[in-house]
């Protein structure tokens, strides 16, 4: 396959505005494609340029298609890892995004693939939402024996209050008293 020469006609663009470029010869005349290139990119190619630039570009698309097809599953299969999509979920948009691709409707697979992304930060909100749910349950739980401990010693310390106050008691039984209620022997 030969290459294209530096001073092509194409040279100007980038490699999306090539790809963009030739989507939209396909379904145009020479004419009516050369018009549009002088209006979008001021370019003015000759009708044997554009014919020789749609072949080099179809010797090209089969490549470039695999090349987005394996580029759409990479992000998918990075949501996927991500533990946002699950492996059933990804591998379902990863095909219908080939699909997109190999029957030559990038835009469609890119739609495709930014969709899943926008479910993947949807789930993953969600996953972080039952996070924070469960974290500040557990919190809960905590403050609420943290309380039961503190209103516990708070009663030991009123009846053992009590007790070194009661002076009906001898000082022998004051103090048993008091380890009893300290749980001490």
């Amino acid at each position: 396959m030969k290459k294209r020469r530096h001073d092509a006609w194409d040279a100007p663009l980038t490699e999306a505005q090539r790809w963009e470029a030739y989507e939209k010869a396909k379904g145009l005349s020479w004419s009516a494609f050369a018009a549009w290139l002088e209006a979008e990119y001021a370019l003015s190619p000759g009708k044997n340029a554009i014919y020789d630039w749609l072949a080099y570009m179809r010797t090209q698309e089969a490549a470039h298609r695999l090349e987005r097809a394996i580029a759409a599953r990479k992000e998918l299969k990075g949501l996927s890892d991500a533990g946002a999509l699950d492996a059933q979920t990804a591998d379902a948009y990863m095909a219908l995004a080939n699909d997109a691709i190999l029957g030559g409707d990038p835009d469609k697979a890119a739609k495709i693939v930014a969709a899943a992304a926008q479910i993947n930060a949807a789930s993953l909100r969600i996953r972080e939402q039952r996070l924070q749910a469960e974290r500040l349950a557990l919190q809960e739980q905590s403050l609420a024996l943290q309380r039961e401990k503190f209103e516990a010693a708070e009663k030991r310390l009123n009846a053992a209050t009590e007790a070194a106050q009661d002076e009906t008691l001898t000082e022998a039984e004051r103090l048993a008293k008091i380890k009893t209620i300290f749980g001490l022997k």
